[in-house]
């Protein structure tokens, strides 16, 4: 399966007047979707609602041996179907003509950015939450992990490696292939003290590798704080051994984020409106598995 990780569509004609304004808004905010990410963008160009279509029959791999002269077997997997509706979420700041005749940009430049990553974190919280309620695996976590002399370790309410693994073979039971890891940063901070992540000698290099998203087991780990401290997740974008089309789900868009400016002239101050009409959906609750039980501070 071909995945690529895209960002929120943005729309513009709102803004023909500010151009550098709402490009200022959309560069602010787009560095910062996170869990977002994760969903293919689904655009609904028409209509209330979106309606997508699941498989809920067996999963079985093989097809049926025929006899000679036997009738050929029939595949009835049933089909349902999964309804969403886009709801509209929006902010607007004000700023005084005067900041704006006295170019007081610091003020100004520090307000949209407030508006930018306000917006952000409630985009990738809505998705977060859509993908903690439709987890179809749950362990409690462990803590265990095997040390590099070969005898197993256990810290209480961290993520150890057993956890991980655990996780990702319930996936991989549905021909699902694990690729991510989202959690709190009180919970990676765990993580990376487990025994296997800090002995470099090990596997020659560390399983948690350095960089702003590293590495574990060779799945991303995406740490943001819309994620719960005390639960952490492992999951599958879609990418499956039969290399089929099956994302984890979508991110519904009806009115991509616009900004839009309006001169208040009883207040002598200019708004800056920001609105967007989304909902995030989840197709495959196979394709996470939840972590429970971790510190919480």
């Amino acid at each position: 399966m071909s995945f690529t990780e895209d960002a929120i569509t943005w729309y513009d004609s709102g803004a023909v007047q500010y151009p550098a304004l709402h490009k200022h808004i959309i560069e602010l905010t787009m560095p910062a979707l996170v869990v977002k990410r994760l969903l293919p963008e689904f655009p609904l160009v028409q209509g209330r609602t979106a309606t997508f279509v699941k498989e809920s029959g067996s999963r079985s791999m093989g097809i049926s041996e025929i006899a000679e002269g036997a009738e050929v077997m029939m595949d009835y997997t049933p089909l349902t179907t999964v309804t969403v509706t886009p709801y509209k979420k929006g902010e607007r700041i004000r700023v005084p003509r005067e900041q704006v005749e006295d170019l007081y940009i610091p003020v100004i430049d520090q307000q949209l950015r407030r508006l930018a990553r306000r917006t952000a974190y409630q985009i990738d919280l809505d998705c977060m939450n859509v993908i903690g309620s439709a987890a179809q695996f749950t362990s409690a976590a462990t803590g265990k992990t095997m040390g590099a002399t070969g005898s197993e370790m256990t810290i209480t309410n961290t993520i150890g490696a057993k956890d991980i693994l655990w996780a990702e073979s319930q996936i991989e039971s549905l021909n699902f292939i694990a690729d991510s890891i989202i959690c709190n940063p009180i919970n990676a901070r765990d993580l990376k003290y487990v025994p296997n992540f800090t002995i470099f000698s090990q596997y020659g290099r560390p399983v948690l590798q350095n960089g702003a998203l590293g590495q574990v087991y060779g799945m991303n780990l995406y740490v943001t704080n819309v994620c719960s401290a005390g639960t952490a997740y492992v999951l599958s974008t879609g990418t499956n051994l039969s290399a089929s089309y099956a994302p984890i789900g979508f991110f519904v868009v009806k009115r991509p984020l616009m900004t839009d400016v309006d001169q208040v002239k009883q207040n002598d101050s200019i708004d800056i409106i920001e609105t967007t009409r989304y909902a995030p959906v989840v197709l495959n609750g196979g394709c996470i598995s939840q972590i429970t039980g971790l510190l919480t501070s």
